[in-house]
């Protein structure tokens, strides 16, 4: 079974079409059944769930781009990136097998549905931990840059929308022109605007260089400022995130170049400050 996974996610390491002509045919036809029984999976455990199953594409598509041999930087495994200790936990012998990882997926994001009230808390306590969510909602403070960013990616909304318990939100269809079906056997040959769970490495400091209280504004301020000093900023690829501040409850969107020191993301600051850029050096939570 994993041999045949293999085989068939070459095609999902490469989104581009014309690499994906360049694939072998039976490369092609491999990669497309395993689409295929990916999001039949989705669509089946979904409902036998009570998820809605945009939502759960949404979620898996985000952790893994329906990768099933995905292992990310902190150890997280398979298509539904269970870290190792809640696959135990979870029954999950083999978090490789698109078999057995989506439905006990499902049915984890549905008991956390049931426990915190809605998707959008569920979706959080798949990303950040139960107790990391718990001790959001009892004591305030700050949820991870990256589940502020990964609720706003499968909800379209931002984290703090949910924290009321009876909130549910709205979940969009992933393409409301066709069917789910075909909607999710697109999707890994769309380029898609976020990055996958899978591949992130948080860095622990940021240069901040745009902030808003609107998402698209912050990044179009990041753009205008990536083109007043490319010298400086071309290339380097920046996290956009929720992060509260004291002048508004919600917070704003901050748009954050990572690096690995303090001192380097001086470096950076201060060059951008020496040509006449605006940006400020932060630690990222």
């Amino acid at each position: 079974m994993r041999g045949l996974l293999k085989a068939g996610v070459i095609l999902l390491c490469g989104l581009g079409a014309g690499q994906a002509l360049a694939d072998p045919p039976q490369s092609r036809s491999a990669a497309k059944r395993l689409i295929g029984r990916v999001c039949d999976l989705i669509e089946t455990h979904a409902e036998r769930n009570g998820l809605p199953k945009d939502y759960f594409a949404r979620l898996i598509w985000k952790e893994s781009r329906f990768d099933p041999n995905a292992v990310s930087p902190v150890g997280a495994e398979g298509i539904a990136q269970f870290m190792p200790g809640t696959a135990k936990m979870r029954g999950l012998a083999d978090p490789f097998d698109i078999d057995q990882a989506i439905p006990a997926s499902a049915k984890y994001l549905a008991e956390m549905k049931t426990g915190f009230g809605n998707l959008g808390l569920a979706a959080a306590a798949y990303n950040a931990g139960e107790s990391r969510v718990s001790r959001w909602l009892d004591s305030g403070g700050f949820l991870p840059m990256e589940t502020e960013s990964y609720v706003f990616d499968i909800m379209g909304e931002p984290a703090d929308k949910f924290s009321d318990s009876a909130y549910a939100g709205t979940v969009e269809p992933l393409d409301g022109k066709t069917s789910f079906a075909v909607a999710c056997r697109k999707l890994p040959v769309i380029m898609s605007r976020t990055v996958a769970m899978a591949s992130i490495t948080v860095k622990p400091w940021g240069v901040q260089v745009a902030g808003n209280f609107r998402r698209g504004a912050a990044i179009n301020q990041w753009l205008r400022v990536r083109s007043r000093f490319p010298a400086l900023l071309s290339g380097r690829d920046p996290v956009v995130s929720r992060v509260r501040t004291p002048i508004g409850r919600r917070g704003i969107y901050a748009v954050r170049i990572g690096v690995d020191d303090r001192a380097a993301a001086n470096v950076i600051c201060q060059k951008l400050q020496s040509v006449g850029g605006a940006c400020i050096v932060v630690r990222n939570r």
